[in-house]
């Protein structure tokens, strides 16, 4: 499928994103989707190569795409660990891309009466945090839901990484799965390029194999990429909040910055005390990476890392792990 090309202006604003699905793999009544990827003033380095590919699969599935720019000084140990760019120098580049690729664009910067307003919503009382203690955003990934009505969420952070097989969308995989399946809450692709017996490398994370329906079940949550049923995600409400230590919800009280656990763990606390789960496609047709490297080597690598996963190439190092090995892919692309 063809990439829209822009035609109106520049589009600096918020809109609410929205798709049909795509009426072969999802015979039932058509969903409508939104879908937001979050940037950072720490991605300027990467996004001209992440996110061409991410607003294409997202295009795949007949869905337009919402770029959510986090305006805020950076805080936390993401603030203070990753090298911060101009927030003009990231708008430049996002119009840059734009040029090309069809998406609008929504300049975050928490306003806070509403950041209390959702937070009552979200938490049962309003709180002034915006962000978590690591400095990832927890209003950002809430007015997600409450800012639009769509029936399904998907969330991309923009240093995502996917194979997405021809002729097929893990998005729409994902509408169809939880169309017919009330106990599924989110749906993911498998974590990590397929093993030749079928296996996870999931370290600690538990999970169940359900071969009948075909996919993984998970307790876990990850903020980093999801499709969400947004009605059976705001059934979940409100989250308890967590806190790094007893001290912050005084501080909190007090001050107003507390230090909040991410957003994540919260969800993922509710999930585990739902009868909901998370799905992972156990299809070999769909599965993503995460990399957690920002070493120059990296950034050198990227653009024949996202070739080789789009070709459904990868080191045999890095088959059932979600975490991209560099080292692995440096031998296996030289």
């Amino acid at each position: 499928m063809s990439i829209r090309p822009e035609t109106k202006g520049s589009g600096i604003g918020t809109l609410t994103s929205r798709c049909r699905v795509n009426s072969r793999q999802t015979p039932t009544a058509l969903a409508t989707l939104s879908c937001f990827i979050f940037v950072a003033r720490s991605d300027a380095s990467f996004i001209r190569t992440t996110l061409p590919p991410l607003c294409k699969m997202a295009a795949k599935a007949e869905c337009n795409t919402t770029v959510i720019l986090d305006a805020r000084n950076p805080i936390g140990v993401l603030g203070e660990s990753l090298q911060q760019s101009e927030l003009s120098e990231v708008i430049e580049i996002l119009e840059d891309i734009k040029r090309e690729y069809f998406f609008e664009i929504d300049i975050f910067s928490p306003n806070r009466i509403e950041v209390r307003k959702l937070s009552r919503i979200h938490f049962g009382k309003p709180y002034s945090e915006t962000h978590c203690f690591r400095g990832y955003p927890i209003h950002g990934s809430i007015r997600q839901f409450h800012n639009n009505d769509s029936d399904y969420i998907l969330h991309l952070d923009s240093d995502m990484l996917f194979h997405d097989a021809n002729g097929f969308s893990w998005i729409q995989e994902g509408v169809r799965i939880m169309k017919e399946n009330s106990d599924i809450l989110c749906v993911l692709p498998k974590g990590g390029p397929p093993t030749n017996d079928g296996s996870l490398n999931q370290g600690t994370t538990s999970f169940q194999t359900d071969k009948k329906r075909g996919f993984y079940l998970f307790k876990n949550f990850t903020s980093r990429h999801y499709l969400i049923h947004r009605e059976r995600f705001l059934s979940l409400l409100p989250l308890k909040p967590l806190w790094l230590s007893w001290r912050e919800p005084i501080k909190s009280r007090l001050f107003g910055n507390g230090k909040m656990l991410c957003w994540e763990t919260m969800v993922e606390h509710a999930l585990d005390k739902s009868d909901m789960w998370r799905a992972d496609l156990m299809t070999d047709q769909a599965w993503s990476l995460h990399p957690g490297d920002r070493s120059e080597d990296f950034y050198q690598l990227l653009p024949q890392i996202i070739d080789s996963v789009n070709r459904n190439e990868f080191p045999k190092e890095q088959m059932g792990h979600f975490d991209l090995r560099l080292s692995n892919w440096r031998h296996f692309l030289n």
